[in-house]
């Protein structure tokens, strides 16, 4: 935690003097440019979840108030050169079972300097790093703190295509006990206004568990637009690296077609596939996909009981606007496992916990693969151009392996949120 604290200051220090030494040979702005902006944001979030150990006589049943303040900075030193900075506090206040448990945190969520020089640019410090749709590296507006990493970014474009050269460690994240580090790169090519395709490499190193992890990702996202205002998006990724003393070889994909339903496109149907491979975990070659830093909140259900390890579903979803100021959605995931033997895998990566806290798995395979089926509807309105308000439904219903992996016990779990952003 010290070396962490070290290297931030130091990044901290870096950012400053480069921003100083970008000032002074800044050219003159704008008269209407605004070289220092300043915003807030305040988000409140009560959520209720109803028997989250699929035994309903347990009463677990826990209650969450959330609450997020963000301040953020701008700093324009010249017409290329920026600092920006956001300052968070984020409260959390767990109740079940008559017992309450607190959580603060406070600090930068981001602290870095931006720079370009033509077709190059640079981003140093505390920072956001999602792509795609951020299935192996979150960009998560969800969850009460977030995820950013301190990190630079060096990146080159041309007309057609951007690359990223990146190399982070956790900066501000939930929990960050592993200490893992991240480097690769990313490249989106966009020859014509109807097709794009991301192409990247990344290696992920970590210590978990007792456990010294170095995984490689290869992959490639292509989006292709279609014909009248439908869009069809997938990606494909194979793994390669050691867990402990263990190979990993392991591949994922997903793919996604929106359909509009009506000529403005303010609604649209969703159809999408989503695969990882599994395996079990005593064999001396694993097999299960790692979802590296991302999270399917969302993605494979709101919920955030399935996650991208080994996992084999479909999803059925509809978005729309019946006014500017609404916004509904409804999803149907169908969620099987890749693999009978190996775990069922929660949305961030971790196996889901039955009764006791036993992590659900059948060793044998027998409890077949059928985890179940989760339904969602949101909906959200905007009271004014600064202050929305949403909430949100879940129900999830066990399947077969549910119900042999965990005692017998397989009652359908709920969940329920409600939610106010206030914009400054």
């Amino acid at each position: 935690m010290r070396l962490q604290a070290y290297g931030m200051a130091a990044i901290s220090f870096l950012c400053y003097i480069f921003g100083v030494a970008m000032a002074v040979h800044a050219q003159p702005k704008a008269a209407d440019s605004k070289p220092l902006r300043v915003n807030a944001e305040w988000r409140l979030r009560w959520e209720n979840r109803a028997s989250t150990d699929f035994c309903s006589v347990n009463h677990r049943d826990p209650q969450d108030e959330l609450s997020r303040l963000r301040l953020n900075f701008s700093a324009a030193f010249s017409a290329n050169s920026t600092l920006v900075a956001r300052l968070q506090h984020s409260y959390k206040r767990n109740r079940m079972n008559g017992c309450a448990d607190t959580q603060e945190k406070s600090g930068f969520q981001q602290l870095y300097f931006d720079s370009r020089w033509g077709n190059l640019s640079l981003r140093l410090g505390r920072q956001e790093l999602g792509y795609g749709d951020y299935r192996l590296l979150i960009l998560s507006q969800w969850d009460n703190i977030g995820f950013t990493w301190d990190a630079v970014r060096v990146g080159v474009k041309s007309n057609r295509w951007q690359t990223d050269l990146i190399y982070g460690r956790p900066g501000m994240f939930p929990t960050s006990a592993t200490h893992p580090v991240l480097y690769g790169i990313y490249t989106v090519y966009k020859p014509s206004p109807t097709w794009q395709s991301d192409i990247y490499l990344l290696r992920k190193e970590v210590i978990a568990a007792g456990m010294q992890q170095r995984i490689w990702a290869i992959g490639a996202r292509p989006v292709i637009q279609l014909n009248k205002g439908a869009k069809l998006t997938a990606e494909a990724v194979f793994q390669n690296g050691e867990i402990g003393t263990k190979d990993l070889k392991a591949w994922g994909y997903w793919a996604r077609l929106d359909v509009p339903l009506n000529r403005a496109g303010s609604a649209k149907l969703i159809l999408q596939r989503d695969f990882a491979s599994g395996g079990n975990p005593d064999d001396s070659t694993l097999h299960t996909f790692d979802q590296f830093f991302g999270m399917s909140f969302g993605i494979l259900g709101r919920m955030g009981l399935q996650g991208w390890r080994n996992m084999s579903t479909w999803r059925i979803g509809f978005v729309g606007s019946p006014s500017p100021r609404w916004q509904v959605t409804a999803d149907v995931h169908l969620n099987r496992l890749a693999n009978a033997r190996d775990y069922w895998y929660g949305g961030a990566g971790s196996p889901v916990r039955g009764v006791g806290g036993k992590p659900l798995r059948d060793p044998t395979g027998a409890a077949g693969t059928e985890v179940g089926t989760e339904l969602n509807l949101t909906l959200s309105y905007s009271l004014t151009a600064h202050m929305q308000l949403s909430a949100g439904y879940g129900r999830f219903v066990p399947g077969r392996f549910v119900r042999e992996t965990n005692n017998g016990f397989a009652d359908r779990t709920e969940w329920f949120y409600l939610q106010t952003t206030r914009k400054f």
